[in-house]
């Protein structure tokens, strides 16, 4: 096949698929204008539309392969280089949509951040801060980095103490566990660490009901 023709066909081919996925899209966002899931049925049909676009390429790829191995390549390999960061996220984001389902408005611990989850994106997506901050988290943080989802509107409490010797953090978690405030449930750990310097310190996260509660544990904390 001659270039011509074939880039033609190749924007024929585009148009057409472009066409179709804005009128479904129209549509499912009619036929679910009165349903309270309208937004979880649009970001399943987003992930459809993005595994369709990545089939879509891939097919005209082996296609242009088979008449010029070389040039192609060359330039496949090139634009997958310079565009990697964004095709991980994007392929990672596909895997976190079917690993996690739809989960706007949850409240998650994700590369360290903690917030509700606002929107998804191709590559990313937006979590709205206790502090009101809006940061975007990469795919990539979730699979590469601590994770958690947690219902309801309980705030995450994060500290660590130095310890003098590993017996001393099962009498600090004790304490910490048996204080009033503690909620006792799924989303909670302790750990020990060693940092450069070789102090050891009993670390530990847990969930509070409200900020007010987060200080006045934290205040007990301090104390310990």
């Amino acid at each position: 096949m001659t270039v011509l023709p074939y880039i033609f066909n190749f924007i024929a081919q585009l148009l057409i698929l472009l066409i179709l996925i804005i009128l479904v899209r129209r549509l499912l966002t009619v036929l679910s204008k009165n349903n309270s899931s309208q937004k979880k049925y649009l970001f399943y049909y987003d992930v459809v539309i993005y595994l369709i676009w990545i089939l879509f390429v891939i097919l005209k790829i082996a296609h242009a392969l088979n008449d010029n191995l070389l040039i192609v390549g060359s330039a496949v390999l090139i634009l997958i280089a310079l565009m990697w960061e964004y095709l991980k996220n994007l392929f990672l984001g596909i895997i976190f949509a079917f690993q996690y389902g739809y989960i706007a408005g949850n409240n998650l611990l994700a590369n360290g951040i903690e917030g509700k989850l606002e929107s998804y994106y191709s590559s990313y997506f937006e979590i709205l801060t206790n502090k009101g901050e809006r940061l975007k988290v990469k795919y990539e943080k979730v699979f590469s980095d601590k994770f958690e989802i947690y219902k309801g509107n309980l705030h995450r409490v994060f500290n660590k103490i130095e310890i003098k010797k590993l017996s001393d953090s099962q009498n600090f978690k004790l304490k910490i566990m048996n204080h009033p405030l503690f909620i006792m449930n799924n989303n909670f750990d302790f750990y020990q660490e060693r940092d450069d310097n070789g102090k050891l310190w009993l670390c530990f996260y847990f969930n509070v009901m409200n900020f007010t509660d987060a200080v006045i544990i934290q205040e007990y904390i301090d104390k310990l």
